[in-house]
């Protein structure tokens, strides 16, 4: 694929988070604000009383449903429901987090990087921020490149639905371009799709 198509794909994958984990993340502040936005006055009702303006205010704490996304990873994993295949576990992940409403970084990124897989889009790698406490899935990257942004292409572009964004990442300056956005160019791609 092409810079062009892949930027495309990670487009749709944004897109497609957002309408499916509308609450966001709980590690976002702006999220809350969004949520109150976006379903207090369905709650609420045309003439709203006490209890309805009450239950209203509460759609400002809705990202806090990624605990309860969280919870049931956790659960699934001490209980042994948790597959040991990544893309089972991907799509278990993403499951959640999309019946939750809800997620951080880590469950939006799965749930892009599944809706990717799905619609057949390669190379696919998700990868974790080292030193920040971030993830994303990367459209595109040289199959089995590694962690170093230098080696990933041209045609590398970053789908991150927790930041609501997707952005071309060309090799010769990759890295400055993660450095300059989250204070560090050192990544780890801890699955990858060729």
């Amino acid at each position: 694929m092409d810079v062009s198509s892949n930027l495309a794909a990670a487009r749709s994958a944004v897109a497609y988070v957002k309408a499916r984990v509308p609450f966001g993340a709980s590690n976002r502040p702006a999220d809350y604000t969004e949520s109150y936005r976006k379903n207090h006055a369905a709650i609420e009702g045309k003439d709203p009383n006490v209890l309805d303006r009450t239950l209203g205010l509460m759609t400002a704490f809705l990202p806090l449903l990624t605990g309860a996304n969280r919870a049931q990873q956790i659960w699934n994993e001490k209980s042994g429901n948790a597959p040991s295949d990544p893309i089972s576990r991907f799509r278990q992940i993403a499951e959640i987090t999309t019946r939750t409403k809800a997620g951080n970084c880590t469950e939006q990124s799965i749930t892009a990087f599944v809706y990717l897989y799905d619609l057949g889009t390669r190379p696919l790698a998700w990868i974790n921020m080292i030193g920040r406490d971030h993830a994303f899935v990367l459209v595109g990257m040289a199959a089995m490149s590694g962690d170093d942004p230098a080696k990933w292409g041209d045609a590398t572009v970053v789908c991150d639905p927790w930041n609501n964004e997707a952005y071309t990442l060309p090799a010769e300056t990759g890295a400055s371009i993660l450095q300059t956005k989250w204070g560090t160019s050192k990544v780890h791609a801890v699955y990858e799709v060729a």
